[in-house]
């Protein structure tokens, strides 16, 4: 009898330490999430970052980046609880070390890169990508590292398109060699970008079917009329409606950036 109630006490105990580590890993994550979005004149950016479980994979950063620029983060962990949580911080603190306005977004990426693998334990990674705006001439240089493409919704036609990245594409963390390269999108007025991780792509209903890249597509190409705000909480709300109240096994994920209509 008291061999079992030992049993017990021990399996109590590994419990209240991992409600423990949850508790800190929590903590140290939603610390590192901004709390609002950086107002620009001219652009609205809203954000979002849904973890599936107590703790999640997923954070966003914005970093500014001189007087007419501003970085943003939008990233994937492997690992939850505090290990993830860690690399998380270790990841913005990276990037917000490495960002300058004289580099490139691919020569950010590769510092970054270098420093991450050199830091992280083997096997964990951070699928991120990295976009710089320029407020003045309303560009947006994007590097991927293992992140889902961006969705480039034109003002002027009403299509919505996938930003096609170049370079190598391997998450941070797995090859200190990799040459990434930054792609660059001009903006318009009215125009919108979706930065989101694979939690809305790879989010699936009762018949295990994924939501997957059309649907986020139809959603954003019918958004002309919706400003940053209302086209995020669309986004959100037909992922919700198309789970069915199917546990989601990844975080979500959502950055929308608009240029004000002229």
């Amino acid at each position: 009898m008291g061999i079992k109630y030992f049993g017990l006490f021990k399996q109590y105990l590994v419990k209240l330490r991992m409600e423990e580590d949850l508790s800190v890993a929590r903590d140290l994550q939603a610390s590192m999430l901004p709390a609002d979005c950086p107002e620009i004149e001219g652009y609205k950016i809203a954000a979002r970052s849904t973890p599936a479980r107590e703790v999640g994979g997923d954070f966003f950063d914005f970093i500014n980046i001189g007087e007419n620029k501003l970085g943003l983060v939008v990233a994937d962990v492997t690992g939850k609880s505090v290990s993830g949580a860690l690399v998380m911080s270790l990841s913005r603190s990276v990037f917000r070390m490495v960002s300058g306005n004289e580099l490139s977004v691919g020569e950010i990426m590769i510092r970054a890169n270098r420093q991450i693998k050199k830091d992280i334990k083997s096997g964990m990674f951070v699928a991120l990508l990295y976009a710089v705006l320029d407020t003045r001439d309303r560009t947006l240089e994007i590097c991927s590292a293992g992140q889902t493409q961006p969705i480039h919704l034109l003002a002027e036609t009403g299509e919505a398109v996938l930003v096609e990245t170049i370079g190598d594409t391997f998450p941070l963390g797995i090859l200190a060699s990799a040459d990434y390269e930054g792609t660059r999108v001009q903006l318009s007025p009215g125009d919108k970008i979706v930065f989101y991780t694979d939690g809305i792509v790879e989010a699936m209903n009762k018949k295990e079917e994924m939501y997957g890249f059309e649907r986020l597509l139809d959603v954003v190409k019918a958004s002309h009329t919706m400003d940053a705000d209302s086209l995020l909480t669309e986004i959100i709300s037909k992922v919700d409606t198309f789970a069915g109240g199917v546990e989601q096994h990844d975080d979500i994920t959502v950055i929308v950036l608009s240029v004000t209509p002229t």
